[in-house]
């Protein structure tokens, strides 16, 4: 449930988008259980941090960090091509292209012995979390933009994961190995597996969401 009591000088166009978009990834995920990769406990944990998170709308931020000139033909032809063959995603898509002015982009570093030529070649929105437009303790989500041709290095981290695949593009898991799943497709990447991502001859787009512990 997104509240915006705290905030009333919150644009409503602004909250509305948050609340869509929470209501659509909750639809998303409650259809995939039904298909799911191997890890169907994951995506009911998913749901149903979804279901019961609370959104607070943060102020606008003063110092945003803008999505780079270089990625935003990326972003924009990501957004253009990315699958509206269901309801769902029709939502996911008209909210991101309204909350997504406002995101404030961070890049990930590369780490010891990592080619380190992706970082100017990915950003990550944030939309709820540390920096994004909506404060919430439980749930922090995202989306990655990355160019063509251009690996997310292998990685690992304590939170469960999900990807909306909204792009076409490449998937690694450790246990999977390298598949793609399509745009509109789900990944689930368990707590602390070894996972990495990367695009083909156009930009990959994806909305991925962490679980953090009460």
């Amino acid at each position: 449930m997104i509240d915006n009591t705290e905030n009333r000088t919150a644009d409503p166009v602004w909250f509305a988008s948050g609340r869509s978009l929470q209501r659509a990834l909750h639809r998303v995920l409650s259809d995939s259980l039904r298909v799911s990769d191997g890890v169907p406990d994951s995506i009911g944990a998913f749901v149903a941090s979804l279901n019961s998170a609370e959104w607070l709308m943060n102020e606008p931020s003063q110092a945003l960090r803008e999505l780079p000139a270089s990625l935003q033909p990326c972003l924009s032809q990501a957004l253009e091509s990315a699958p509206r063959d269901s309801e769902p995603l029709v939502a996911v898509l008209d909210a991101l292209g309204i909350l997504l002015p406002h995101a404030s982009w961070i890049e990930r570093q590369a780490g010891p012995g990592q080619d380190d030529r992706f970082v100017q070649r990915h950003r990550h929105g944030l939309i709820t979390g540390p920096g994004g437009l909506f404060e919430c303790p439980t749930l922090s989500l995202g989306v990655a933009i990355m160019a063509a041709d251009t690996c997310y290095p292998y990685h690992q981290h304590p939170p469960a994961e999900f990807y909306l695949v909204l792009s076409q593009g490449e998937w690694y898991r450790e246990d999977v190995g390298w598949w793609s799943p399509g745009a509109g497709g789900v990944v689930l990447n368990p707590e602390n597996c070894v996972h990495a991502m990367r695009s083909a001859e156009a930009p990959l787009l994806a909305l991925w969401g962490l679980i953090h512990p009460r």
